[in-house]
């Protein structure tokens, strides 16, 4: 228990450096990029209503838990987070059309401001339904770690978000944060995405739903692996069985599949540094999942360098 307590303690030190490290304001003093922790996760069906009465269960969660924090919420339109408005919105949702695509979201700040917490969605609509996933992003800020009971409030948050999307795949860990509207900021995040492995590239996760239809983006602090890629794998005890040697690689099951923690913490493994044993024991066991086709990571144009194809490439790789 000692042992664990005090491995806790570095990887905290550890995380308030990188924090630090991982902290871009512009020269009005303003953020334009943070350490976050973020959810992401693909699932099926978003268009039906039994899948649109458990998202509405996800957001209505999320509203309760941080409704002092949230400021404003996007529906059709950007508006301002109000009782009334989240209500409305909610009921527009469950009346949709299933025909219709659906973008909804809740944060902290608007478009032009790094949020610190958010919850990000889009659905596919039924016509794209067997070619396309859906996309849930959840943002928090990297400090919620280090509050009481932090770390097993976010792995409940992980769960009910899992196992009331029924995930498909999806990982959760740290990532950079920038401005919904702060494209132009995308360098930064491939810079410091090429100094720390454990950083996921996670700025358009809605847009890389195609290329991950059949294939999962990898190994994070949490990895999410539905039951159709548990039995790509071998099945849930062979892939217990497998990794049984690495004891800071834990299991914990969700309803639909598999959830795999890699570590006490979050670490922003610098790349300057060994990579962990753990990470690359389970990137070996899914790496035969892990997507082939990566294109690249920042497919539009961007000031100042971005990914390629070939960087793209390069960071799914890292772990191998």
């Amino acid at each position: 228990m000692s042992e664990t307590l005090s491995e806790a303690v570095r990887l905290l030190g550890r995380l308030r450096d990188g924090a630090g490290r991982v902290t871009i304001d512009s020269a009005r003093a303003v953020p334009i990029l943070r350490m976050g922790l973020i959810t992401t996760l693909y699932f099926r069906q978003g268009h039906t209503l039994d899948a649109r009465f458990r998202i509405d269960a996800c957001f209505a969660r999320f509203y309760e838990a941080f409704r002092p924090l949230l400021k404003w919420q996007h529906y059709q339109h950007p508006r301002k987070l109000a009782p009334s408005s989240f209500a409305r919105c909610r009921q527009q949702i469950l009346d949709s059309s299933p025909h219709e695509p659906l973008l909804w979201s809740l944060s902290s700040a608007d478009a032009s401001q790094v949020a610190n917490y958010q919850l990000f969605l889009t659905c596919t609509p039924q016509e794209q339904a067997e070619t396309d996933l859906c996309c849930l992003k959840m943002v928090l800020p990297w400090a919620y770690l280090t509050e009481n009971g932090g770390v097993g409030l976010y792995e409940g948050w992980i769960k009910f978000l899992c196992s009331q999307l029924h995930a498909e795949h999806g990982y959760g860990g740290l990532g950079c944060i920038v401005p919904s509207a702060g494209h132009r900021h995308l360098s930064l995040e491939y810079r410091l995405a090429l100094s720390n492995n454990g950083l996921m590239v996670d700025s358009g996760p809605h847009m890389e739903s195609l290329r991950l239809l059949n294939r999962i983006k990898g190994v994070s602090w949490y990895t999410v692996l539905g039951q159709r890629f548990v039995r790509q794998l071998g099945g849930n005890d062979r892939l217990r069985g497998t990794l049984s040697s690495h004891s800071d690689i834990t299991f914990h099951a969700y309803d639909g599949g598999l959830l795999i923690r890699t570590g006490i913490l979050p670490d922003l493994l610098p790349a300057t540094e060994t990579i962990p044993l753990a990470y690359r024991a389970l990137n070996k066991v899914l790496k035969p999942i892990r997507l082939q086709d990566t294109g690249c990571l920042h497919p539009y144009p961007i000031p100042g360098p971005c990914f390629t194809r070939e960087t793209t490439a390069q960071w799914y790789a890292r772990f191998d």
